[in-house]
C-alpha cells in the first residue's frame, strides 16, 4: 500500500509554563558539566565547527569498541531518521521502484513520517495489547516477507510501550535481515533507561552485520533535548552512505564539545538511572490503583496506560489536565493504538509525579476499571 504524506507531526513537549510529562528525558537536569562546557566553548562560535565531528566520533568509538568509521553523530536521532530514509531510497535507476518498509508497531511516529516523506510503501508487524506488545514467539507468519523490503523500523525498548525485547530475538531479526539485505534500524534512545543496557544494546554487533544501523541518543538521559544530540552506529560502508546525505555542519560547537564530555559522566548516569527508576516503580504502583486507568509495565522512564471507563477519552483527559496546567502525551496518532483511548506519562521528580497522581484521580473518578 503506497502510503500518502498527510501524517501530523506530533512530539512530547509542552510549553514552559506546564508541569509537562508529555517529554520523556531525564527530570533531574543535565550535568552540571554541561553549562561549564558550553562556557568554555563560547569564543570557539568564531569558527566552525568541525564537520566531520572527528574527536566526537573517536570518543563514541572508544565507548562502544569501533571504530571511528562506523560512527555518524547527528543533529538528534529525527535527524538520523530522515537521513536513512533518504539515503536508502531507490536510486536513479530505480525511479520506478517505490521504497518499500516494515515498521514494528506501535512505535514511534517519526519512522512513519519519515517514510510518507519518500513516497515509501509501508508494511507493518503490529504487536498486539493481549500479548503486552511483545512480539509473537515466532517471527513467521507475524512478520511480512523481507523479499523486496528495503528497511525494516525497530524501536527497543519501545516507545510509547516501554517494552524492551531480549537481544537475542533482536538479533534474530537481524539475522534474517541480513539474508535479505535488509537494512535494519534499531533505535535505541531509551536503552540506557533498561537494567543492563550492555544486554539488550545491538551496538557491538555491528561488525557483525553489513545491514544493520544501531541509534542512539544523548538527549533523553542526559536532559538536553534543546542541543539535539545523538548518533548512528553501523558498518564503514553504511555509515559512509549516510554521512554523504548529511548536511555540511550537521553539528553545532557546543553539541561536538558537550558529547565528549556527557561520555564521562559515568556517576550522573549510574545515580539516574536509579533515580528514575526508583520515581517510575512509584509512579506505576500509584497508578495502578487509580480507577478506569490501567498502566503497562515498563523498562523505560515513561508509562503506557489505557483509560477504561466508557465516558473519558484521552483527548478529553489531556484537555482537562492542561487547564489545571498539566501535559501529558495523547497517543491518539500512534498506529496500532485504538484512538481515544491510550496515554504515555513520562516520570518526574516523585512530588511532581504527587501532582499528577492527585490530578488523574480526580478526572478519572466515578470511572469502572474494566481492563
Amino acid at each position: 500500500m503506497l502510503t500518502t504524506v498527510s501524517r501530523q507531526r506530533i512530539h512530547g513537549g509542552a510549553t514552559p509554563a506546564m508541569l509537562d510529562f508529555g517529554v520523556d528525558v531525564n527530570p533531574f537536569g543535565p550535568p552540571e558539566s554541561v553549562r561549564t562546557t558550553v562556557m568554555a566553548h563560547l569564543e570557539a562560535i568564531q569558527r566552525y565547527p568541525d564537520p566531520q565531528a572527528r574527536a566526537l566520533r573517536e570518543a563514541l568509538a572508544t565507548c562502544h569498541g569501533l571504530s571511528a568509521e562506523s560512527i555518524l553523530p547527528g543533529n538528534g536521532s529525527a535527524e538520523l531518521i530522515a537521513l536513512i530514509v533518504q539515503a536508502l531510497r531507490p536510486t536513479r535507476g530505480e525511479r520506478s521502484r517505490t521504497m518499500t518498509a516494515l515498521v514494528i508497531a506501535p512505535t514511534f511516529t517519526e519512522y512513519e513520517w519519515a517514510l510518507e516523506q519518500a513516497g515509501a510503501s509501508i508494511q507493518y508487524a503490529m504487536t498486539q495489547e493481549a500479548d503486552r506488545f511483545r512480539w509473537p514467539e515466532s517471527l513467521d507468519g507475524w512478520m511480512p516477507p523481507l523479499d523486496d523490503t528495503d528497511v525494516v523500523f525497530l524501536c527497543n525498548p519501545n516507545n510509547p510501550t516501554g517494552v524492551t525485547m531480549p537481544r537475542d530475538r533482536v538479533l534474530e531479526l537481524a539475522a534474517r535481515c541480513e539474508a535479505h539485505q535488509t537494512t535494519l534500524v534499531v533505535d535505541e534512545a531509551f536503552v540506557e533507561w533498561t537494567e543492563a543496557p550492555g544486554q539488550i544494546s545491538l551496538v557491538s554487533s555491528v561488525p557483525e552485520y553489513p545491514h544493520l544501523v544501531v541509534l542512539r541518543s544523548l538527549t533523553k538521559i542526559f536532559a538536553i533535548p534543546g542541543i539535539r544530540l545523538g548518533y548512528a552506529a553501523a558498518s564503514p560502508g553504511l555509515a559512509e552512505t549516510l554521512r554523504a546525505h548529511q548536511s555540511a555542519w550537521p553539528l553545532n560547537t557546543f553539541a561536538l564539545a558537550v558529547g565528549e564530555q556527557l561520555l564521562k559522566e559515568t556517576v550522573y548516569v549510574t545515580r539516574s538511572r536509579r533515580l528514575v527508576r526508583d520515581a517510575v516503580q512509584e509512579l506505576l504502583e500509584s497508578l495502578r490503583r487509580l480507577p478506569g486507568l490501567h498502566p503497562f509495565p515498563t523498562s523505560t522512564n515513561f508509562i503506557l496506560c489505557k483509560l477504561t471507563g466508557p465516558n473519558l477519552t484521552s483527548t478529553q483527559l489531556c484537555a482537562q489536565l492542561a487547564q489545571q496546567g498539566i501535559a501529558v502525551r495523547n497517543c491518539d496518532d500512534f498506529t496500532g493504538l485504538e484512538p481515544g483511548r491510550f496515554i504515555r506519562l513520562g516520570a518526574r521528580r516523585p512530588e511532581e509525579n504527587a501532582l499528577l497522581l492527585a490530578a488523574l484521580h480526580e478526572q478519572t473518578k466515578g470511572t469502572q476499571n474494566k481492563f
